[in-house]
């Protein structure tokens, strides 16, 4: 797909390494930090500061020009942290600033504001898309798609598909990105507004970013606004998390993304659907699945009185069930088959060795959660805007400052090799009171590190937070880590996993997760997919209830649940017991 940004009318086009690259000396960063940082060789860094005369720029550079470039390669990122984000809507502000301050700079003296407004056009149209054209869009989605967003854009020209449609999809296959555009033309060329749905503010400025992007890319319009974005032409894109509350009073072609892992489905479906109620609106559903437990379910599956098939055979290429609803079904292997070029599937399978996991993340299979020991109803209810806690700063060198943190970790990696498990390390505030809320705070996935590289890492957390409770698995390979974590932090709790601990932590971390007293991130799936992996097991020697995440030699996905049960392990099996002292087994 095509990602470069053109910033200036003579400005060149840089590819995403040339732009950091830039960014970076600007800052007054030397080749090699550059280098290092970038992952391209000095010589090729001192090639393009050359090429591209970066150090005239640097010395010379207008301050206009630095902050368009940065603001360019923040929306070319699809993923940012908070504090890129932040840093993104601060530029965005400035740059508005700077041009009203340019705008009153030349308008002509001799006319009071008041004259102004009444008789005299501004010099310059917000958000001007007028210069679009079809021809324009057309030219760009015909260079940048693949075939089968392509075909998506024909299901959304075509009047007897386009009213419901769903789709079913692998993880990574660009349909996010894709719909951002869909979005973006239609606002464009027919002056329709457009209506995010998302499970959090996170996910809904994806869609932003890229809408932002595109105005850059195609028409080299810098959108202004901060909770929505309107052009010259009246249509105003809206972005919007899922409380139902706030989901009213807007309509639009409407977009719900990810809607099998968005808490309280069916509430926020029939309150949002008045907003595409209008005959020319359409309303869109696209995700990857969870299980069939979810509220979404019953929509993708219709009706039984209807049959409707819902295999991949049937709806490889999309059908149009008789409840109205187009659906599709876009899995890792069609994505490949229709032009995807950035999979590579051996990878991918040493990455997912297990099966289910495998098939769910990728093959478009939800998983049975009847056999897991967690509720996906319950995991999806511990969803929250993590931007609304003020006492979290993750811009700071210390997020929380001195409040305590209580911190598990699953080190399941082993840490030599190709094949070995992900390790998982979650973060969490401690509990302002008995019976309180767990708010996860931070999560760390390490896969084949060594052992040292493992404790370095959980070092770092102990220096990041005032760590009060740090709890790691000895039972296997953790007994290696827990060896070296012990030298700079020697009240290390070490659990050594028997069917009877797994128990309690299971039974504990049950317990919390139903009563609403967990919350973490929108955006944590990996999370809530990681305590779908947990079942129930009878051990065969002893034939004690015990548990297992569908572990293998060469895989685990379980390793946040576990992380986090480490967690909730410091709260004592009794909250109501005068004692306040936490009782571990070992």
């Amino acid at each position: 797909m095509k990602t470069n940004l053109a910033i200036e009318q003579n400005a060149p086009m840089y590819t995403a390494d040339q732009s950091k690259a830039l960014g970076l000396f600007l800052r007054q960063f030397k080749p090699a930090e550059i280098s290092e940082a970038v992952g391209v060789a000095s010589r090729t860094i001192q090639l393009w500061i050359n090429k591209f005369n970066w150090k005239e720029l640097r010395d010379d550079a207008p301050v206009e020009l630095m902050m368009r470039q940065r603001i360019a390669y923040l929306l070319w990122l699809d993923q940012k942290h908070d504090e890129q984000l932040k840093e993104l809507e601060f530029l965005l502000e400035q740059k508005r600033k700077r041009d009203e301050a340019d705008e009153k700079r030349h308008r002509p003296s001799g006319r009071s504001d008041g004259e102004r407004k009444r008789g005299r056009k501004p010099n310059k149209v917000k958000n001007d898309v007028s210069h679009i054209t079809k021809e324009v869009l057309d030219e760009f989605r015909e260079k940048t798609f693949f075939e089968y967003q392509k075909e998506i854009h024909r299901h959304k020209c075509n009047s007897e598909l386009n009213e419901f449609r769903f789709y079913l999809k692998s993880r990574q296959i660009g349909l996010t990105y894709y719909f951002a555009y869909e979005a973006f033309e239609d606002a464009v060329l027919n002056g329709d507004n457009q209506v995010f749905l998302s499970a959090s503010r996170k996910q809904s400025e994806i869609f932003k970013n890229y809408i932002r992007r595109f105005a850059l890319e195609i028409g080299d319009v810098d959108l202004k606004g901060k909770d929505e974005l309107q052009l010259s032409n009246g249509a105003t894109f809206y972005f919007l998390s899922t409380n139902a509350r706030t989901s009213q009073g807007f309509n639009g072609h409407v977009y719900f993304d990810e809607v099998f892992w968005i808490p309280k489905f069916g509430e926020l479906d029939d309150y949002a659907g008045g907003m595409s109620i209008h005959d020319k609106y359409r309303t869109t559903y696209l995700s990857t699945p969870s299980t069939v437990a979810h509220e979404a379910y019953p929509k993708w599956q219709g009706k039984k009185e209807l049959g409707i098939d819902v295999s991949h055979a049937a709806l490889k290429n999309g059908s149009l069930g008789e409840d109205g609803i187009f659906r599709q079904i876009i899995t890792i292997d069609d994505a490949i088959a229709k032009g995807a070029t950035f999979f590579n599937m051996d990878k991918l399978r040493r990455k997912y060795p297990d099966k289910t996991v495998f098939d769910n993340l990728l093959r478009c299979v939800f998983l049975d959660d009847s056999a897991s020991i967690f509720s996906l109803k319950a995991l999806l209810a511990c969803k929250t805007d993590s931007s609304l806690w003020k006492d979290v700063d993750h811009n700071k060198a210390r997020p929380v400052g001195s409040a305590e943190v209580l911190v598990g970790y699953d080190p399941r990696g082993g840490g030599q090799g190709e094949g070995s498990d992900d390790a998982g390390l979650v973060v969490a505030l401690k509990p302002k009171r008995k019976g309180g809320v767990f708010r996860l705070i931070e999560r760390v996935r390490l896969k084949g590190s060594s052992y040292e590289q493992q404790a370095q890492a959980i070092k770092g957390i102990t220096e990041k937070y005032n760590v009060v409770h740090l709890a790691i698995d000895v039972s296997g390979v953790g007994s290696a880590v827990a060896e070296l974590v012990r030298k700079f932090y020697p009240s290390l709790i070490e659990l050594d996993y028997s069917p009877e601990v797994k128990r309690m932590m299971v039974y504990k971390a049950r317990e919390i997760i139903n009563d609403g007293r967990l919350q973490f991130d929108g955006e944590w799936d990996d999370l809530v997919h990681s305590f779908l992996m947990i079942r129930q097991q009878t051990t065969k020697a002893s034939n004690q209830v015990t548990f297992i995440s569908n572990r293998s030699k060469v895989g685990s996905h379980a390793d946040l649940a576990w992380a986090s049960m480490h967690v909730m392990h410091w709260e004592p099996i009794d909250i109501h017991c005068e004692d306040d002292t936490t009782v571990s087994f070992f």
